[in-house]
């Protein structure tokens, strides 16, 4: 039965991010994301403290239980927003999708033309830029509001505890 904390913690985290997401646009996806994983890990930690007493686990056991619930509710969090992201900023994906919306196909030139590196950077630059990420001073980039960069930490410790990666680009 202790399994089903974290699945709980999943399912909760899945709804409440599309309810936001739907209900309140404003939010942005982002928030949303964060917004959700934040009641998905209330209600892992509830369920798993909840079921360790219903079942009267002795105290050493309940922290374990609720660390390996806590533990694995942060990692499929991790994976939903990755597939949240794939679907956003893959390149790949937008491609396919371009390409479908298209209606008669793209030709190589096309493609190219919609997806130049240097536009690549322009269009990420400026939605940085437009959600106070960065802020452009005299020329140069700067952090903004460290949002991303947090989350990029973030990304790089679960890839440190899960995979044992200490870089980004490993």
């Amino acid at each position: 039965m202790e399994f089903l904390s974290p699945i709980i913690g999943l399912v909760l985290n899945v709804l409440v991010q599309i309810l936001i997401y739907r209900s309140f646009g404003r939010f942005g996806l982002l928030r949303s994301v964060f917004l959700g994983f934040f009641a998905g890990f209330v209600a892992t930690l509830v369920v798993s403290v909840w079921v360790s007493h219903v079942f009267l686990l002795p105290s050493r056991d309940i922290v374990s239980f609720t660390v390996m619930d806590i533990m694995t509710y942060v990692s499929l969090g991790y994976c939903y927003f990755h597939f949240i992201n794939l679907g956003e900023t893959a390149r790949r994906i937008r491609i396919v999708r371009e390409i479908k919306e298209s209606g008669s196909g793209l030709s190589m030139d096309e493609i190219i033309a919609r997806y130049g590196a240097r536009d690549i950077v322009d269009i990420r630059l400026g939605r940085l830029l437009k959600k106070g990420q960065i802020i452009l001073r005299d020329g140069r980039y700067y952090i903004g509001r460290p949002s991303m960069l947090t989350m990029s930490r973030a990304i790089i410790f679960m890839k440190w505890l899960l995979l044992r990666k200490t870089s980004e680009f490993e």
